[in-house]
């Protein structure tokens, strides 16, 4: 039976809301903790991963981590847009903000132990990002944030910006990824520091042995930006976006342009479709998201952060 709260079964659910209680988790753990088989916890952990709610940790073999729901449960709801059990926006909205308050501000100096807490904190901020989100990358860590698709694919959900310095030695398929959806990376003869900056205000700066720390001091921030700013400009394209590059869906799209108070008729002149299909998408979307009105589907999916 399907939840109508999270959009994922009750079991997944319950599983989920386990698993945001620790930094990551063994799988046998996670069952013993929740008196499960270990069958049934792996076919609740094979059901999350698919709807990308859980990862591998960065840090222990075999173990999994939860994304943060305020980063993961919009891209759950942005897949869902196209059909599918939909997550109930006012649900989501109180779960997150209650998720917040149990993990705490992240004030300036906040301490992160390993690279499972960099994550963590790296994609709360991303899916508050306004403007732009900056990564200064000195080498190549797979599972790390700086080569997190899913963190990505939200800055770009919320339609902000990218940039990724890496130095000029390190190389990875995930270049090309980027580049495909126009934020290809640039590379530097050096990347002195590691850290990201989200929209000129907060950041996390890493250590050598992978623990770090949240900046705010406005001082620091603009020392990494200024950092940032020249190596971009001398930096050189690591690639570059193929013909092909994929776009944000129509139905995403349609919710944009309805947040934005723009007609079924402008709306079908810019995606150069017709009325009658945007009517459709309209239509569509209040069901998902239980609006009563084409305003109301706008203001529900701006609350679970799809645009």
């Amino acid at each position: 039976m399907k939840s109508q709260r999270l959009g994922v079964g009750c079991r997944a659910e319950i599983g989920y809301r386990a698993l945001l209680t620790r930094s990551r988790w063994q799988p046998d753990c996670l069952a013993h903790a929740l008196a499960w088989p270990v069958s049934d916890s792996a076919g609740v952990l094979a059901e999350l991963r698919a709807e990308g709610l859980v990862m591998d940790s960065a840090v222990e073999a075999g173990a999994v981590r939860a994304v943060q729901p305020c980063l993961a449960l919009p891209a759950l709801a942005a897949r869902r847009l196209a059909g599918g059990p939909m997550p109930s926006a006012a649900v989501v909205e109180t779960f997150v903000s209650l998720h917040e308050q149990t993990t705490g501000r992240l004030d300036d100096g906040t301490p992160l132990s390993d690279m499972d807490d960099v994550l963590a904190v790296v994609e709360r901020l991303a899916a508050r990002v306004r403007n732009e989100i900056v990564i200064l990358a000195p080498a190549y860590s797979p599972g790390s944030y700086e080569f997190s698709s899913h963190i990505v694919d939200g800055v770009l959900r919320r339609g902000a910006g990218l940039r990724a310095i890496w130095r000029a030695d390190v190389t990875s398929d995930f270049a090309v990824w980027l580049g495909n959806r126009g934020v290809g990376p640039r590379a530097a003869s050096t990347v002195p520091v590691r850290a990201v900056v989200v929209d000129g205000l907060v950041g996390v700066v890493l250590s050598d042995t992978g623990d770090g720390r949240v900046v705010r001091d406005d001082a620091e921030i603009k020392s990494l930006l200024a950092l940032a700013d020249g190596l971009w400009a001398m930096g050189a394209e690591v690639s570059s976006p193929s013909s092909d590059r994929p776009t944000r869906s129509r139905h995403e799209l349609v919710l944009r342009m309805l947040a934005q108070g723009l007609t079924d008729d402008a709306i079908a002149r810019r995606l150069g479709v017709s009325v009658r299909t945007v009517r459709g998408d309209v239509a569509s979307a209040m069901i998902e998201l239980d609006a009563r009105s084409r305003f109301q589907a706008g203001v529900r999916a701006m609350q679970m952060g799809l645009l």
